[in-house]
C-alpha cells in the first residue's frame, strides 16, 4: 500500500471510533494486532491490548459517555508503513464530565490492516476522566 493508502486507511478507522462501533473497527485490525498505550502514571494506564481486548475496552469506554468520543484529526504525516496522527478528543460523560485530551497516535499497517497502535496522551486528563473504568479494565 502507499502511504496515501495508509493514510486513507487510518482515516476512515478513526471515523469508526467516532462511531463507537468495535464490531467494525476490528475489521481493520490484523490478527496479531496490539494497542499499547505509552501513558506511564498510573500504572493501570501503560497497558498492551490484543485485537479483542482493545474492541471489548473501546465498546466498555462508549458506555461512560453521553455520545460517543469525538476525535478529531489535527495533521497525519505518513512514512513506509506507519502513520503519525496528531489528534484531539472530546465527549461528554455520563459522570457529568467532560473529556477533552490530545493525542499522538503512531499507526503500524501491514495488508492493508492496522498491525500496531501506539497511543501518547495526557494521562492526567484520562485518569481524571477514566480512572474508575480503566483501574478495572483488563490489562
Amino acid at each position: 500500500m502507499s502511504t496515501q493508502d495508509n493514510k486513507a486507511l487510518v482515516e476512515r478507522y478513526i471515523g469508526l471510533m467516532n462511531q463507537a462501533n468495535p464490531q467494525q473497527m476490528i475489521t481493520d485490525l490484523s490478527d496479531d494486532f496490539s494497542f499499547e498505550s505509552m501513558l506511564q502514571k498510573p500504572e493501570a494506564f501503560h497497558v498492551t491490548w490484543d485485537r479483542e481486548t482493545f474492541a471489548n475496552v473501546t465498546a466498555g469506554m462508549a458506555t461512560q459517555m453521553l455520545k460517543p468520543l469525538k476525535v478529531s484529526i489535527i495533521s497525519m504525516m505518513a512514512e513506509d508503513d506507519k502513520v503519525a496522527v496528531e489528534a484531539t478528543s472530546y465527549g461528554e460523560m455520563n459522570n457529568g464530565k467532560t473529556y477533552a485530551n490530545a493525542y499522538h497516535f503512531l499507526f503500524k499497517v501491514r495488508d492493508r490492516k492496522i498491525y500496531n497502535i501506539r497511543e501518547y496522551s495526557c494521562s492526567y486528563t484520562a485518569y481524571d476522566c477514566l480512572g474508575d473504568f480503566f483501574v478495572a479494565a483488563p490489562s
